[in-house]
């Protein structure tokens, strides 16, 4: 895998709402260590649903954007699991695509993501790999050298995708905020959108194939919808104190709209460590500056998104509604 893109005629989010790139131009590739990393989204063309009602949607929204068979990457996680239930509540046919490290070593994911479809009556297909080998072999540096990526716990991903025969679509790309760090503003919570994240969409543009690298950015609606959630407002209008960011939120939130059975957290890796940590500073060596991160004010963004006729979404949110990026 080679080459570099300037241009994108590919849908990679509804009407390639989600922009990203270098220097203002989107859809290209950092050519020196001092470009700048930069993404913008689109505006609500209608006012937005609750949080559930824009997942379904995305869902019906991915299967109009392609005739190719859909393929959902199951980690077992929760993120892929409220994909998965959204295309079932739509009545969307899919089948799932199951990572299945050698030697049950992400056993615990893997198990339960096959209960859950054979639950379910889903067809799926486990994706065998020897993940030592993936790593040992340089098979995983080719993928990051490729797609410029610094996060080896990415790079599996990357080669699932290439083993379904059809359309993937990854549950990822969802609105990560955090309390400002900065002394000077306290009290703002940003989003954070990273460079590192974005070799996914990379991986796409450099194989000329359509996907869904980001399901919970597909649409600004979706994104806008989790932002106007009750919980996600507390937050970031100094209602709670006692969090500093969404993640330690998000499975609260999530269970309030889908049916997700409590389980501990895994990453998938708890039993290969030593494999990132042996590739990671390899990574950041060779592209350690494809790390860069757009942080947007939360009141901004929601500004941004919401239609410009739509200012009832923006009245529920401290602050006055800011320009459109």
């Amino acid at each position: 895998m080679s080459g570099e893109f300037e241009t994108t005629s590919l849908q990679l989010s509804h009407r390639n709402h989600f922009r990203f790139g270098y220097n203002g131009i989107w859809f290209t590739e950092r050519k020196k260590a001092e470009d700048r990393w930069n993404v913008a989204y689109g505006r609500c063309e209608r006012p937005v649903a609750d949080w559930r009602t824009e997942c379904i949607n995305t869902a019906r929204l991915i299967r109009e954007a392609t005739s190719e068979d859909l393929w959902v990457l199951f980690s077992g996680g929760i993120d892929s699991e409220v994909v998965v239930q959204s295309f079932m509540f739509a009545g969307i046919p899919f089948k799932v695509a199951i990572t299945c490290f050698d030697s049950d070593l992400n056993r615990q994911d893997v198990r339960y993501a096959v209960k859950f479809c054979e639950t379910h009556q889903i067809p799926y297909r486990l994706l065998k790999l020897d993940i030592i080998d993936f790593f040992e072999s340089g098979e995983a540096l080719s993928y990051a050298a490729a797609s410029k990526c610094v996060q080896p716990q990415l790079l599996h991903t990357m080669w699932a995708m290439d083993q379904v025969d059809g359309y993937p679509i990854l549950g990822s790309g969802e609105c990560f905020l955090q309390k400002s760090v900065s002394p000077a503003e306290p009290d703002h919570w940003v989003m954070y959108e990273k460079e590192r994240i974005a070799a996914w969409y990379r991986h796409l543009l450099l194989r000329g194939r359509e996907g869904c690298a980001g399901f919970f950015q597909y649409t600004p609606e979706i994104m806008l919808s989790f932002l106007l959630d009750h919980e996600v407002v507390r937050l970031c209008t100094g209602q709670v104190n006692d969090v500093s960011s969404t993640m330690p939120v998000k499975a609260s939130i999530y269970r309030r709209y889908f049916l997700l059975e409590p389980r501990r957290k895994y990453h998938g890796f708890e039993n290969v460590l030593h494999l990132d940590d042996g590739l990671r500073p390899e990574l950041e060596r060779r592209f350690g500056d494809h790390n860069a991160i757009v942080f947007t004010e939360y009141t901004q963004l929601v500004a941004a998104l919401a239609m410009e006729v739509n200012s009832r979404d923006i009245s529920k949110i401290r602050g006055q509604p800011c320009a459109a990026m």
